[in-house]
């Protein structure tokens, strides 16, 4: 009886909260707000249900709307954007080393969050004024805070409308491991050849 009760109220539990993180998605799919950390501030007082699990029912309520296949063929969209962009950024600074962090490495791009990548070993500058020079809208350049201090990020909006921002680092030996140079966290990164294979995967045929 004791068992049965447990699992009564962990279920119970489980489904209040799964209940709040579709409300937060649907802030979102209705472009009430345009993030979903943004969604997620909205909800009523209580317990906040996790990004991941309110961008799983953000997506499910896309491809609802757009047919799967539809909603894969703009998935793949992304993913190519930011390899394009990536690529523009290479061409313009061939000294800089770019890695692709965070959930970017994971090959998830959507309209939830900019993609987000480290630029190593170029002044921002003339990272912004070489990428300018090649015909991208002029970037937003914003500071952040590191464990390096304070580094500029380049805001930048790829051929899809998407954002994508690249944080502009110096070329020391922390900025290459996998730890957030923001919590000191462990974190994703994968060069753009791995980041190209995770595309070429995606678009194989099943």
């Amino acid at each position: 009886m004791i068992d049965s009760m447990f699992d009564s109220t962990t279920n119970d539990h489980s489904d209040a909260l799964d209940q709040r993180a579709v409300d937060a998605a649907r802030f979102v799919h209705d472009g009430t707000v345009d993030c979903i950390d943004e969604a997620i501030g909205r909800l009523p007082q209580g317990q906040r249900p996790s990004v991941p699990r309110v961008r799983r029912h953000l997506h499910a309520m896309q491809q609802a709307e757009r047919g799967l296949g539809e909603w894969w063929r703009q998935r793949l969209a992304a993913l190519q954007g930011v390899v394009e962009l990536i690529q523009t950024v290479r061409y313009v600074s061939p000294e800089a080393i770019v890695l692709l962090s965070g959930r970017t490495a994971q090959g998830h791009v959507d309209d939830t969050a900019p993609a987000t990548a480290r630029v190593i070993g170029v002044k921002a500058p003339v990272l912004i004024d070489a990428l300018e020079a090649h015909g991208l809208r002029p970037p937003e350049v914003s500071s952040c805070a590191t464990v390096l201090g304070s580094m500029p990020v380049a805001h930048i909006v790829d051929r899809n409308q998407r954002a994508v921002d690249l944080l502009i680092l110096p070329n020391v030996p922390r900025v290459h491991e996998q730890r957030n140079l923001i919590n000191d966290t462990p974190v994703s990164l994968l060069t753009l050849e791995g980041f190209i294979q995770i595309v070429e995967a995606a678009t194989l045929p099943s």
